[in-house]
C-alpha cells in the first residue's frame, strides 16, 4: 500500500471528494439486486459504516503508535532495509481503479477473510509477549487482539445484511503464519514488528474500504429519497 504520507493524504482526498465515479460503479453493479431496499435500511446501514469507519482509524492510530514504539524500544538500531517477510503475509494491495471498483459485497467478504486472519496473527504475538519477563507490550497486544475482534463482529453483522457466509467467499483460506521460532530473539522481535506493519498496511485499506462504503450507502440513501421522476429522467 501507499506510504504513510501518502495514505494520510489519499484518506484526506477521499474524505473530501465525491467520488462520484466510485460510487456510481458500485451502484450500477449492485443496480436491480436486494441492495435496493427501504430508505430506512440504507440509513442503518450508513450509520453502521460510519461506526466501522470511526473504529477503523483508531485501531489504525493504535496499531501506527505500537509499531513505532516497538521498533524503538525491541529493535533499536535495526536496518528496516534488510528485514524480510515472515513466511507469506497476504497482499493488500490493489491497484486504484480496481479497487474503487470493488462491489461491496466483495469489499466486505475481502475484509472478513484478512480481519481473520490478522486477529489470529495478533493473539500468537499476545502470547508470545506473556512469556517475557519484561512484557511491556502484553497489554497492547491485547488491545489490538479485541479490537480486531470487535471489527470483526461490525464486518460479520454488515455481511448478514446481505445474506453473505464467510465460507462462501471465493478466496482461498489463508494458512496460519508459522512464526516465532526462531532461536534468536533478534529474528523473532524482527517478525514481530514485520507482521505490525503489514498490519498497518492492511489497516489502511480498511480504513478507505469504509470510507468508500459509507459513500455510497449515503449515495443509494439519497437515491431511494428522491422523487422518481427526479430518480429516473426522461
Amino acid at each position: 500500500m501507499v506510504a504513510e504520507p501518502g495514505a494520510v493524504l489519499f484518506l484526506q482526498t477521499l474524505l473530501n471528494v465525491d467520488l462520484l465515479a466510485a460510487v456510481s460503479s458500485g451502484l450500477q453493479e449492485e443496480t436491480g439486486s436486494r441492495l435496493e431496499s427501504s430508505p430506512q435500511w440504507q440509513v442503518n446501514l450508513q450509520k453502521e459504516f460510519g461506526g466501522s469507519l470511526r473504529l477503523s482509524l483508531q485501531l489504525l492510530r493504535k496499531t501506527k503508535d505500537l509499531t513505532r514504539c516497538y521498533l524503538s524500544i525491541r529493535l533499536p538500531g535495526a536496518q528496516l532495509t534488510l528485514l524480510q517477510h515472515p513466511g507469506v503475509l497476504p497482499a493488500v494491495s490493489l491497484d486504484v481503479y480496481t479497487w474503487l471498483s470493488l462491489p461491496d459485497a466483495k469489499r466486505l467478504s475481502h475484509m472478513a477473510k484478512m480481519l481473520s486472519f490478522y486477529h489470529m496473527i495478533t493473539q500468537q504475538l499476545r502470547y508470545h509477549e506473556a512469556t517475557k519477563e519484561d512484557s511491556q507490550f502484553l497489554s497492547r497486544f491485547e488491545e489490538l487482539s479485541f479490537n480486531l475482534r470487535d471489527l470483526i463482529h461490525h464486518v460479520s453483522y454488515q455481511m448478514s445484511l446481505w445474506g453473505l457466509q464467510p465460507e462462501s467467499q471465493p478466496e482461498p483460506t489463508l494458512k496460519p503464519l508459522h512464526i516465532l521460532s526462531h532461536h534468536s530473539q533478534w529474528r523473532n522481535r524482527q517478525e514481530v514488528y514485520i507482521i505490525l506493519r503489514s498490519l498497518s498496511s492492511f489497516l489502511c485499506r480498511v480504513t478507505r474500504d469504509f470510507v468508500i462504503l459509507r459513500k455510497r450507502a449515503v449515495k443509494r440513501t439519497s437515491l431511494s429519497k428522491a422523487p422518481r421522476a427526479h430518480r429516473f429522467p426522461l
